[in-house]
């Protein structure tokens, strides 16, 4: 997965570049469907693409005014990824994407109920101290981890079959490659949705860190090119941040910081 600056520069930079004022609905305004512009956002945030649904309001947002419209958009994005619909759409992200283990049925039966045994751990002890929106995610997810392992313990279970189904389908991996497999998975799918949240606040923060806004441009080719060669060697999600202004990047860190201090 790219640096998920994505969820960030996508949401709070490239929007904060459109003209228009600060409503109660920035969607509204933007004559886009919150439904879609969420989808967006999910996908963004799970496959470190730059995308948004198209708007017709695309001129220049007023100096002053962009500080404002990025903490609103800051603001919707915080409560989203704090929600049940962000989680269960997490949660089923990282069930598609599991690798499948070269072993036998009960095997795999075994091995899930161990890591979901060792899960509910891990969010037990963070939920420890966890005020509001977040101990309300960690619940949400102990609670989902729990409804798993009943219905995988029990084949009365609703629910048995579904999960069992994704426990079974097989694959050619031998154990080396699945034991690789499970850690390249679990470092991009973490079992706390919170983490890979501090793990992208925080890369969305070296990203933009001593940002030189007043780098010097030059017409090259009929495009505004950097003068300083390391500049221009940057990626074009560096050079996104560069075009969205002191003003916007400055509010996005500002917000990322904040989150990101409750996140410890």
């Amino acid at each position: 997965m790219k640096k998920m600056t994505r969820i960030w520069v996508v949401c709070l930079l490239a929007l904060s570049t459109m003209a228009f004022a600060v409503v109660k609905n920035v969607f509204d305004q933007l004559e886009m469907a919150e439904d879609e512009a969420r989808e967006y956002i999910f996908g963004n945030f799970k496959e470190g693409n730059l995308s948004f649904p198209h708007s017709s309001v695309l001129k220049g947002l007023a100096s002053g005014k962009r500080a404002g419209v990025v903490k609103e958009l800051s603001d919707y994005i915080r409560k989203y990824c704090s929600s049940p619909d962000f989680l269960q759409a997490y949660k089923e992200a990282r069930e598609s994407a599991k690798p499948a283990a070269p072993a036998d049925k009960a095997a795999k039966v075994k091995a899930r109920l161990e890591e979901i045994k060792n899960d509910i751990a891990s969010n037990e002890e963070g939920m420890k101290g966890a005020v509001g929106d977040m101990k309300k995610l960690y619940e949400a997810t102990i609670k989902m981890l729990k409804a798993e392992q009943k219905a995988l313990q029990d084949p009365k279970d609703p629910q048995h079959g579904m999960y069992m189904s994704n426990l079974t389908e097989g694959n050619d991996m031998d154990t080396s490659q699945y034991a690789e497999a499970v850690a390249a998975f679990e470092k991009e799918y973490p079992a706390n949705v919170q983490v890979l949240i501090k793990r992208r606040l925080q890369e969305f923060l070296a990203l933009t860190a001593d940002m030189d806004f007043d780098a010097k441009l030059i017409d090259k080719g009929g495009r505004k090119r950097f003068a300083d060669p390391k500049l221009e060697a940057k990626d074009e999600t560096w050079k996104r941040c560069f075009r969205c202004g002191r003003e916007t990047i400055t509010a996005a860190r500002t917000f990322a910081q904040q989150w990101l201090a409750e996140l410890k």
